[in-house]
C-alpha cells in the first residue's frame, strides 16, 4: 500500500472519529490536513465525515443515542465540510451530492 493511500485512510478515519466524538476541533483539523496532504475533499467527505454521521444515524434509529447527539454530530461534520467547501468550489467542483445532503 502507497504511502498516499496510508495517509488517506488514516486521515479518513479521524474524521469518521470526529464525528462519532462531537469534535468539531478535531474536525476542522482533519479537513485542513486532508487539503495539506492533496486529497480530494469529497473522498474524505464521503467516506470520512459522512461515514461518521451515517453510524450516528443508525445508533439513533436503534435508540442508543439521542436526537441532540446526532445534531452535535452533524455540528461537527459540517465544521469540517466547510473547510473542505473552499477546495471544492476552488476546483469548479460547484455543488456535490451525498445521499440527501448536498454541499455547494
Amino acid at each position: 500500500m502507497s504511502a498516499k493511500i496510508q495517509i488517506k485512510n488514516i486521515i479518513i478515519n479521524k474524521a469518521k472519529y470526529a464525528v462519532l466524538n462531537n469534535n468539531d476541533t478535531e474536525a476542522a483539523e482533519v479537513a485542513r490536513e486532508a487539503l495539506d496532504n492533496g486529497l480530494d475533499p469529497l473522498e474524505i467527505i464521503e467516506e470520512g465525515f459522512i461515514e461518521g454521521m451515517k453510524y450516528m444515524g443508525d445508533k439513533f434509529q436503534e435508540g442508543e443515542l439521542s436526537i441532540l447527539h446526532v445534531l452535535a454530530a452533524s455540528k461537527t461534520m459540517n465544521t469540517g465540510i466547510e473547510i473542505l467547501k473552499t477546495r471544492i468550489i476552488a476546483t469548479n467542483q460547484n455543488t456535490g451530492f451525498f445521499g440527501n445532503l448536498m454541499v455547494n
